[in-house]
């Protein structure tokens, strides 16, 4: 066990609350399932809310189920609400089965509303689809919105797909435009083909930018090349940079062979920074050659950091032997040493030749230790594709002696 582990473990034992939970929190980032038991002790023994509520996210985080039935004891036996939902939550995250009878009984006889929306959100992440038809019947007949919310998202999670009809009705029929959104993101989950009519005729004529997202997501998701046309005129037309964002990112997803030259036209008109960024993503990811100029520019000119760094994992997704000058430029120059970072990883992907000599006298200006991790990997790569060029050739040697012997 790890001196990291060990000090957390003994800080989650300590008569300060504050550093229990900080200790807890740490432990289920660390997801280490050796820390499981100890959790469960601090759970049963600290009676004060933060703990609670902290060892249970923890518990929940590193997805042990031995904690089971000592979560279900907890949100049955203390009266706090906050301590309540987060045992639902954590029981959610566990995705044990053991737990539906608790978390059905808490959605069918629970009075807080909060208590009820975890415990749906959280029998979802199950994957027993024998509560579909109770949370179908949430979703008909309550009037919250985030207990209704919550049924559609744990249909989807579920992969209900006889949910999709209610769906479609309610894209096209509910007043609630977070309703909406919501079926827009569960169509695109589940729905299929099928989906697409219904979504992109909402599209056409919906005025409400979550719910315009949610649908270009789904389709996105779903990625028929039936939604070019509609995401392509987004990207040229819709108001809003969001949701002009969301269809480059749709449009990476597609494979058609009109999408590159649209992404590539727009990216000279576009003035949003973050929808560029996306764009030339999207374009890295199309491996569109014809885009390289374009890229090269943004990543020397653009004054965004992100758009830089786009442009810099876009001409290693491209991979073409034009962009190693300008990718040896920006890992000597520029400023942002997470650009300075993938443009290395560009060039390690490149694996030219020519700039070993050069990488290795970055490496040793560099002062960013992640830069520097990336620029010897780079120069790794160059050293193994130099062995494998070699060992090529040697065989390449042999087969001519053998056919020459064989011909006389």
């Amino acid at each position: 066990m790890s001196d990291k582990m060990s000090e957390l473990l003994n800080n989650l034992q300590s008569k300060d609350a504050t550093k229990r939970v900080k200790a807890a929190k740490n432990l289920g980032n660390l997801g280490d399932r050796r820390a499981t038991s100890e959790l469960m002790i601090a759970l049963k023994e600290y009676p004060d809310v933060e703990t609670r509520l902290a060892t249970a996210e923890a518990l929940g985080k590193i997805g042990d189920r031995v904690a089971t039935e000592l979560l279900i004891d907890i949100f049955k036996g203390d009266p706090d609400k906050k301590v309540k939902t987060a045992m639902l939550m954590a029981l959610g995250e566990l995705g044990d089965d053991n737990a539906y009878d608790t978390l059905l009984d808490a959605i069918l006889n629970e009075k807080i509303l909060a208590i009820r929306e975890a415990a749906i959100i959280a029998i979802g992440k199950l994957n027993n689809k024998a509560v579909a038809e109770e949370l179908q019947n949430i979703v008909s007949t309550e009037k919250s919105t985030k207990l209704i919310v919550a049924a559609i998202k744990s249909l989807y999670l579920l992969g209900e797909r006889k949910a999709a009809p209610m769906f479609k009705e309610l894209l096209e029929s509910s007043n609630n435009p977070t309703i909406r959104a919501e079926v827009a993101a569960g169509l695109g989950r589940i729905g299929g083909r099928d989906a697409l009519t219904p979504l992109v005729a909402t599209l056409k004529k919906e005025k409400d930018e979550g719910v315009r997202e949610s649908i270009v997501i789904s389709l996105g998701r779903i990625a028929n090349t039936t939604s070019v046309a509609p995401l392509i005129d987004v990207l040229k037309n819709d108001e809003s940079a969001v949701i002009r964002k969301r269809a480059a990112w749709s449009l990476r997803r597609i494979k058609d062979s009109q999408i590159s030259s649209v992404l590539l036209s727009q990216l000279d008109k576009e003035p949003i920074e973050a929808v560029k960024q996306e764009i030339i993503a999207s374009l890295g990811k199309h491996k569109e050659r014809k885009a390289i100029n374009a890229i090269v520019d943004a990543l020397a000119n653009s004054k965004d950091d992100q758009v830089r760094r786009a442009a810099a994992i876009a001409l290693g997704d491209i991979n073409d032997k034009k962009a190693v000058e300008p990718l040896l430029t920006t890992l000597e120059s520029d400023k942002s040493a997470e650009v300075r970072k993938y443009a290395a990883w560009s060039l390690s992907k490149l694996k030219s030749i020519n700039s070993k000599e050069i990488l290795i006298g970055y490496l040793q200006k560099e002062k960013d230790d992640l830069v520097k991790e990336m620029i010897q990997t780079a120069i790794n790569a160059i050293d193994n594709a130099i062995k494998q060029a070699e060992a090529e050739a040697a065989k390449a040697v042999k087969r001519a002696k053998k056919e020459e012997y064989y011909y006389y």
